[in-house]
């Protein structure tokens, strides 16, 4: 019997790669030809684009950065879900929502606002790897809506550099990380379009503004300057349809790292809005000559203190003029405001005053409000 040979396919394969390298080297307009073909041409040169280019690297740069230390945190609590056609049916349901923050320290602590952990049963801590943490609540400021949080872990994290708003100007650039309806590392690009933006809520805290895109979820998250710096903590939206309207605001890092300051000393708790119980303004001429107050002598008048309120109750007096509060020189009643906020309920406020051109120090515990309005 005749023995057939079979040739294997693998020689039918290499001998037609090699008919393709060779057809490449004799015939290379061809091979130029296949690969336009193939190849995406740029409509515009690199060269013409050289600025944008610059301007887009640098974009990209920040956001690499920006991913080693933003998270997501996800929150579930237990609602009452009312029955919408049966009257007076409920049930109790267990309700996730996310909002974002970013890592300060190697430690892993974690920075976000109070109201996106607030009231929260669970707490988990998504980091941009894709690792799920449970966070343990460290402390939080009511009034100025930040809370800070720990990973339970002994890993070593990569923190954000936290940089200076006071030295941030109408239009640098403004970038927001976080995770917008759930969408994480969500990265959005735009410009500070206000600095030191007062009585946006009851707060009385200033905030900056900006039109980069802030979207429910993106509270907690860090804005950015065109370093990789945080210069803000991603707070809210102004908007009629409750989505980003190019009008966002970020509570100033420079002040959020005095609050944290407090937040350390009171690990545990919520620091709680307080009240002064004072009513005060800038002294007019007239008061300064009728009270001795020097004409170069910056701080705000008292002209009247509510009864029972914890000004009247730390000994202050109407026509006090108060020149500094924990060691800060209070030049209008924003700063005050923003030093008793900063104290909050049960801490001590420590004033500085004039009385009767005599100089004085006074130190007022911020105690729960005794009284009512028309009493």
């Amino acid at each position: 019997m005749e023995r057939k040979t079979s040739i294997p396919p693998v020689v039918y394969i290499n001998f037609a790669l090699v008919f393709v390298l060779l057809f490449a080297i004799f015939f290379p307009e061809i091979r130029m030809a296949v690969t336009k073909l193939f190849a995406s041409p740029k409509p515009i040169s690199s060269s013409k684009q050289s600025q944008a280019i610059q301007i887009q690297t640098s974009f990209r740069n920040v956001y690499r950065e920006a991913q080693q230390f933003v998270v997501s945190i996800r929150t579930k609590k237990t609602e009452m879900i009312f029955h919408p056609y049966a009257f007076g049916e409920s049930r109790e349901d267990r309700i996730s929502s996310i909002g974002s923050g970013f890592i300060i320290d190697e430690r892993g602590f974690v920075v976000t606002n109070y109201h996106v952990i607030k009231n929260a049963e669970i707490i988990e801590i998504i980091m941009s790897d894709g690792r799920i943490f449970p966070a343990r609540y460290v402390g939080s400021h009511e009034r100025a809506d930040i809370a800070l949080l720990k990973i339970p872990s002994n890993d070593r994290f990569t923190p954000a550099f936290l940089g200076n708003s006071d030295e941030i100007e109408v239009g640098d650039w403004a970038i927001a990380v976080g995770s917008p309806y759930g969408l994480e590392k969500t990265f959005t690009v735009g410009v500070v379009s206000a600095k030191s933006r007062e009585d946006l809520d009851e707060t009385g805290q200033t905030h900056i503004q900006t039109d980069t895109a802030i979207n429910p979820g993106s509270s907690g998250g860090p804005l950015l300057n065109i370093y990789g710096e945080v210069v803000g903590i991603n707070r809210m939206i102004r908007s009629s349809s409750g989505a980003s309207a190019g009008i966002g605001f970020a509570i100033p890092i420079s002040y959020a790292k005095r609050v944290l300051r407090q937040i350390e000393q009171n690990v545990g708790q919520n620091i709680r809005p307080a009240t002064l119980g004072v009513m005060a303004t800038a002294p007019l001429p007239d008061h300064r000559k009728s009270l001795g107050i020097p004409g170069e002598t910056v701080g705000v008048l008292v002209y009247d203190i509510e009864p029972n309120s914890s000004a009247e109750k730390g000994g202050l007096r109407r026509y006090d003029f108060i020149e500094g509060a924990n060691g800060l020189q209070i030049r209008h009643i924003n700063d005050l405001r923003e030093q008793v906020g900063l104290v909050g309920l049960g801490g001590v406020l420590r004033l500085k005053i004039l009385r009767d051109t005599q100089e004085m120090e006074l130190s007022i515990p911020l105690v729960e409000a005794a009284y009512k309005k028309g009493q």
